[in-house]
């Protein structure tokens, strides 16, 4: 029993394997028929199963496939100016950050107090005369580099 199961289980996609034949009458109107005319020269053509709703299931996913490649670009890309967005953050709270401390350091300067640094030796040295000018200055330049807008970056083609 089993092995005439096995043999019409592959005997049937040959029986889904039809012959067309195509001949034009006398008034020149094409037929189709899977059995040939009696009386007449016929072209003879060899079809492979049909089409059925199963073979569309198959398409559907290849149409999706095509898109997942665009999908996932379009993601990265998302992701990627996401991430870049967070970093410009961090670097705006740490460039408020510097410029708060060049503002303290700037006004502690310029407020004419007696100021103090560590030496080579670990002694404390005032700040004074062109120590302070070369302080006042660098105090200067620091709140400039960090207090300033930050320039616009450069933007791709």
């Amino acid at each position: 029993m089993r092995l005439a199961a096995s043999i019409a289980l592959l005997v049937l996609p040959i029986a889904a394997v039809a012959q067309v034949y195509t001949w034009k009458d006398a008034s020149g109107k094409v037929h189709y028929s899977d059995l040939p005319p009696q009386d007449r020269t016929i072209n003879s053509h060899r079809l492979g199963p049909s089409n059925s709703e199963s073979d569309n299931i198959v398409i559907v996913p290849k149409v999706a496939t095509d898109k997942q490649p665009d999908a996932d670009k379009k993601a990265a890309e998302a992701k990627e100016k996401a991430a870049q967005a967070q970093r410009d953050r961090a670097d705006d709270a740490i460039r408020q950050q510097n410029c708060e401390r060049a503002q303290q350091n700037l006004q502690g300067i310029e407020s004419g107090q007696i100021r103090f640094r560590m030496g080579a030796n670990g002694e404390r040295e005032a700040l004074d005369g062109s120590v302070r000018d070369a302080e006042l200055a660098q105090a200067r330049q620091a709140m400039d580099s960090n207090c300033s807008p930050r320039p616009a970056k450069a933007t791709k083609k």
